[in-house]
């Protein structure tokens, strides 16, 4: 009787073992998918990895062709996937390597979601928005592991874990911190997550990001695609923190509906500071993406300028630096050729644009706008200083002119 009850609890186990329910894809405890797997397919093993976030029993792992940058493991459903509540497919990842991944839902209107750059050697959650694949009929989710990348190995092995469905993402409003938050929308761009090697003063966070700009192309940048209107109505203000060894501008704009650009101050040079950018006047307007622009419009000459960020986030606020600041202006580009175009929070009554000796070049009075040209064509290439006066607030600017 007792042999009876422990073969029938056994094979109930078993049984349960094998079955995963929905929205759940596997988290290896409960078993393999229910759905066709194709491609290497994904083996269950015993988490010998276990730490961090993932100190689960099982865990899978996929062998990827790393000589095909088109490899891939595919789940097949057979009939479409329902998005109508849990619309943000999520898993965790141990890569030996830092990768990228490819999710792709499929077998109706394709839909593509990248992943931010992998850690090397830790578990990392991952969240892919496909809020925008709802009733496109798709019957497959493809994950392409180091996606569009040849390493030369037959046998790149990844760990996976804790494959599902889910209505809810930890990434919005901070868009990557680079710790443990990666975003569904993700970077692209040469950016990846490096150890902080400039641990002071606002920043003493573990990782960074490392961003590698094309200095030869004045507008080469990183993108954020959001996939579906990016909903800033209560969190209007961006973020992020910049360390760079030379004195830069940053421009952000917003791109897919009513496009909006807001450019920073010139930055500080050899230390970590946070630029706020006031997108206000753009809610609901539509737009899909967040473009960031270092240096923008400027041939520095070098292939591989290097900047630091960290922090990347919606505010509702602004910094205390920010609300404090009565009087702040751009003026782009700088260096300029022809034109300078300058951007105030207030109306500038008037300026005075000098030469290095302070003679009066250029002057014009009762002005009353925050935002206008100035041609300087006409000047010789060399440094000039703006002088511009909002009420009794004066700010100068140092102008080089090419």
């Amino acid at each position: 009787m007792n042999l009876k009850f422990l073969f029938l609890l056994a094979l109930l186990s078993c049984l349960s073992y094998g079955q995963c329910n929905d929205p759940v894809i596997t988290n290896f405890e409960c078993g393999m998918p229910t759905q066709t797997i194709l491609g290497n397919g994904i083996t269950l093993v015993d988490n010998f990895i276990s730490s961090g976030i993932n100190m689960s029993n099982n865990i899978g792992e996929f062998i990827d062709d790393g000589t095909n940058g088109w490899d891939n493991l595919l789940i097949d459903y057979g009939t479409e996937i329902d998005l109508t509540t849990n619309t943000i497919l999520s898993f965790k990842l141990y890569s030996s390597s830092s990768i990228q991944v490819l999710a792709k839902l499929e077998g109706g209107t394709d839909v593509e979601v990248w992943s931010n750059f992998s850690s090397i050697n830790t578990w990392e959650e991952f969240n892919f928005d496909f809020s925008g694949a709802v009733g496109n009929g798709n019957t497959s989710l493809v994950l392409f592991f180091n996606a569009a990348q040849t390493s030369g190995s037959t046998s790149d092995i990844y760990f996976i874990d804790d494959l599902q469905w889910t209505n809810t993402t930890n990434t919005f409003p901070v868009i990557s911190d680079f710790e443990s938050l990666n975003p569904s929308f993700p970077f692209q761009g040469n950016i990846q997550k490096v150890s902080n090697p400039f641990y002071f003063g606002i920043n003493t966070s573990t990782n960074i990001g490392q961003y590698i700009d094309d200095g030869t192309n004045g507008w080469d940048n990183m993108q954020i695609d959001f996939i579906t209107a990016v909903d800033i109505s209560t969190t209007p203000y961006f973020k992020i923190k910049l360390y760079t060894p030379s004195s830069i501008q940053i421009l952000a704009k917003l791109e897919g509906g009513s496009e909006l650009e807001v450019w920073s101050d010139f930055s500080s040079v050899d230390t970590w500071e946070e630029f706020n950018f006031d997108f206000s006047s753009a809610i609901n307007s539509g737009n899909t993406k967040l473009i960031l622009f270092f240096n923008p419009g400027i041939d520095t000459g070098s292939i591989s300028e290097i900047y630091y960020i960290d922090d990347l986030n919606w505010s509702s606020t602004l910094s205390t630096q920010e609300n404090d600041l009565l009087f702040s202006i751009n003026v782009h580009p700088n260096p300029a050729i022809n034109s300078l175009f300058l951007n105030s929070n207030f109306n500038i009554n008037s300026f005075i644009l000098s030469d290095i000796n302070g003679r009066t070049l250029i002057y014009e009075n009762n002005i009353n706008k925050k935002s206008f040209e100035i041609d300087i064509s006409s000047l010789k290439s060399g440094i000039y200083f703006l002088k511009n006066f909002s009420g009794k607030q004066l700010q100068t600017i140092k102008i080089l002119k090419r």
